[in-house]
């Protein structure tokens, strides 16, 4: 479920109330598609069309449209480890005002 979405300069983001999944980016000219999990992990799916991401967007799980939609797409993973905290901690702030 979207928690929060902002849309800006052709990208739109979005955080989720999501066992796995905090956020994802969506570049609309590009049709690539980022999420971010929980572990801190980020993957970048390629050619991921519109129809696909509001598939992803708004489901009420992210996981399952994933699993079954998106991850037939080459992807990149980042090597990185992002620090999830402050989306963590956003989301748990929009979850207090629900």
């Amino acid at each position: 479920m979207v928690l929060l979405k902002h849309e800006e300069n052709g990208s739109i983001e979005c955080l989720y109330e999501s066992s796995n999944i905090l956020g994802s980016k969506y570049i609309t000219n590009e049709k690539k598609l980022a999420v971010i999990f929980k572990s801190g992990r980020q993957y970048v799916y390629s050619d991921v069309t519109y129809e696909e991401y509001r598939k992803f967007e708004l489901s009420e799980s992210q996981g399952k449209i994933l699993n079954s939609v998106v991850k037939g797409h080459e992807y990149e993973k980042s090597s990185d480890i992002i620090d999830v905290t402050p989306m963590i901690e956003q989301i748990n702030d929009i979850k207090e005002t629900l």
